[in-house]
């Protein structure tokens, strides 16, 4: 399934499946020194033979592999690699027939999902405060727009999400789903009560048409409106609907 041996003292897996099984079904697993991701392994292997819906949080600096070690021949630059693509393969082996399980005589459906995150500086810019003066054929919000410009350029717009999702209070297993609205990407979280839009010439139609789907707040880049108008527009649509609009 996996070479241990590009890890020189991977844990055992049987070890870990059998301390597992102290543990609630529905447990959360976490692991702050996750090397090989043994502790996945074990969490996907036990609910495979129990029915379980275990779950599991583990955590790896991105600590670079040896220049002659077997993981870095294998093409494994750091720890977290490794861990990545030995969840992966465990997953394809669990349910290499049709992604389920037999749990007596029935079949069942196994969840080998998983989502990596890593820790980084804010997706978001913090405007600094400098006074806006209005000159050279520009209008206010023009020059708003400017200077601050709310979301840093080089960062994926999945990743403005999460970090959204999170300062919103939700979980970072909370389910994204991505949506298309007019021609632009509209992302809906928390079963739909929030939905985001990032993008550019947002317009009071374009809120209109996000409204449609019955949302309690909705999130779009302050920057991202056509005009001051459209803006202004979006919010008062909004008010009238009960849905609450945050700007980011």
């Amino acid at each position: 399934m996996f070479d241990t041996k590009v890890f020189d003292t991977a844990k055992l897996t049987a070890v870990i499946e059998r301390m597992l099984g102290f543990c609630a079904k529905d447990s959360i697993i976490l692991d702050f020194f996750s090397g090989s991701a043994t502790t996945a392994h074990a969490v996907m292997q036990l609910n495979a033979e129990d029915g379980g819906n275990r779950r599991f949080i583990c955590v790896q600096r991105p600590e670079v592999t040896d220049e002659k070690s077997e993981a870095y021949k294998a093409g494994y630059k750091n720890i977290c690699e490794i861990g990545k693509e030995r969840i992966r393969r465990a997953g394809e082996k669990l349910t290499e027939t049709d992604g389920q399980i037999t749990m007596g005589e029935e079949r069942q459906s196994l969840d080998i999902g998983f989502k990596v995150f890593k820790l980084d500086s804010s997706n978001l810019k913090l405007w600094d405060g400098i006074p806006v003066r209005v000159g050279d054929g520009q209008t206010y919000f023009d020059k708003v727009r400017a200077v601050i410009d709310g979301v840093k350029e080089d960062r994926p717009t999945i990743d403005v999400i999460y970090e959204l999702v999170l300062k919103l209070g939700l979980q970072l297993t909370t389910a994204i789903e991505v949506k298309n609205v007019m021609g632009k990407t509209v992302y809906s979280a928390d079963d739909g009560l929030l939905l985001f839009c990032l993008e550019r010439d947002i317009t009071a139609e374009f809120i209109e048409a996000m409204a449609e789907f019955a949302p309690a707040k909705i999130v779009v880049a302050e920057t991202g409106f056509a005009d001051s108008t459209a803006m202004a527009n979006a919010h008062y649509i909004l008010k009238d609907l009960g849905i609450e609009i945050k700007l980011v």
